[in-house]
């Protein structure tokens, strides 16, 4: 038999809820690095159809200085026209450590390939291997056993955010080509562009997820960049991590601006920010679906755990929270409150937490559009 619950109790449940939204996120962020790893990762296995790619790849994997593709009597026009070496890496991100490669042919008819590697510590598989295996264990303690895709996609994102950071050189300012490869990023946990775009690719294919890699034009720099498609529940979004992690890094932080977004929203601004995806490959899927273009999670700083409440719960909760509920819950609580997505500047904070404590003293930190993200560090004052 189920009992009405009370008023004081009704009240009671929902800041409980409220605190769950603001330190759920955080429990358990650290434990998949901290035990040993209860995903099983094999990343390095040798294709066995037999085909040209299967032959290139398994020259690769192997970093053999050469292939023979005589046997197969590829024209020049078929070879160049249909393998594709480098969308072959971009689609296996965990051997992206080829540096160039030259085909030879002799009377029209490719004959082989030579290859060029970048350099690659001795234990890079084992290393590679033991990293993804701790981001699958972190991104399945994030969600539930019947988790769907939008947010297992959701917890991959805020995992690579999390634990990596964009590689600058020694000036600070110049991006490191180093960190362009799924290793860097899940390894070095230092990555450009590039290597947020792999290693999202390679984790996302680690759960079945069929993923892209897309490459185009940021504007208004006009440089190049790249990030990711994705298939959801059977339809196309965008989703670009580097632009989700804060720069220069927030340890903890993962926006989710750019998370699952249609055509129409990744090539508009975003959040006050002056950069938009311009352009981008010809050839990629049609992102159309506006369903979370404006999700609960775009204006969440911190990351988002589905163990307890689901995209549909999570949403229904903060909509029904308002911001004097989620600033006492974290003051009785002595959390913090993350309120990024009420869009008040410093000023507006202050003059709300003032309603509810006069002469409480608090820290808050604020995104580059003067959001006030997080407040916390509370001080009573008697």
């Amino acid at each position: 038999m189920n009992l009405p619950l009370d008023k004081p109790m009704q009240k009671k449940l929902k800041y409980l809820l409220i605190i769950c939204a603001i330190i759920l996120p955080y429990i358990g962020l650290y434990a998949c690095e901290q035990k040993h790893s209860e995903s099983d990762v094999s990343l390095f296995a040798t294709h066995t159809g037999g085909n040209v790619q299967d032959v290139i790849y398994n020259a690769i994997l192997n970093r053999d200085g050469s292939c023979d593709l005589s046997d197969f009597r590829l024209s020049e026009n078929e070879f160049l026209s249909t393998h594709d070496v480098w969308r072959m890496i971009s689609e296996n991100p965990a051997v992206d450590y080829l540096d160039t490669y030259y085909w030879y042919s002799q009377s029209g008819i490719v004959t082989k390939l030579t290859f060029e590697y970048k350099s690659i510590p001795p234990d890079y598989s084992e290393r590679l291997e033991r990293a993804v295996a701790s981001a699958m264990d972190f991104v399945k303690n994030q969600l539930q056993a019947n988790y769907g895709q939008a947010e297992l996609v959701c917890a991959i994102s805020d995992y690579i955010a999390i634990y990596c950071q964009y590689a600058y050189k020694s000036d600070g300012v110049t991006p490191d080509e180093a960190g362009s490869s799924a290793y860097s990023a899940l390894v070095d946990k230092r990555a450009i562009c590039d290597g947020y775009a792999n290693v999202f690719t390679l984790l996302a294919q680690q759960f079945g997820l069929e993923v892209i890699k897309v490459s185009g034009i940021a504007e208004p720099d006009g440089f190049n960049h790249a990030w990711n498609m994705v298939k959801v529940d059977g339809i196309w979004y965008h989703v670009d991590v580097t632009w989700n992690d804060p720069t220069p890094d927030m340890p903890g932080y993962a926006g989710h601006e750019y998370l699952l977004l249609s055509d129409k929203a990744i090539s508009g601004s975003r959040g006050g920010s002056r950069q938009y995806h311009a352009s981008w490959d010809a050839n990629a899927p049609k992102a159309g679906d506006t369903r979370y273009d404006d999700a609960f999670w775009v204006y969440e700083y911190a990351p988002i755990s589905f163990a307890e409440m689901n995209y549909d719960e999570w949403t229904k909760m903060l909509a029904q929270t308002s911001f004097g509920e989620v600033i006492v819950a974290a003051v009785e609580n002595n959390t913090e409150a993350n309120v990024a997505r009420f869009g008040y500047d410093a000023g507006k904070v202050d003059v709300e937490i003032r309603k509810l404590y006069p002469y409480i003293g608090y820290t808050y930190a604020e995104n580059s559009n003067g959001i006030v993200i997080k407040v916390g560090t509370w001080v009573k004052s008697d």
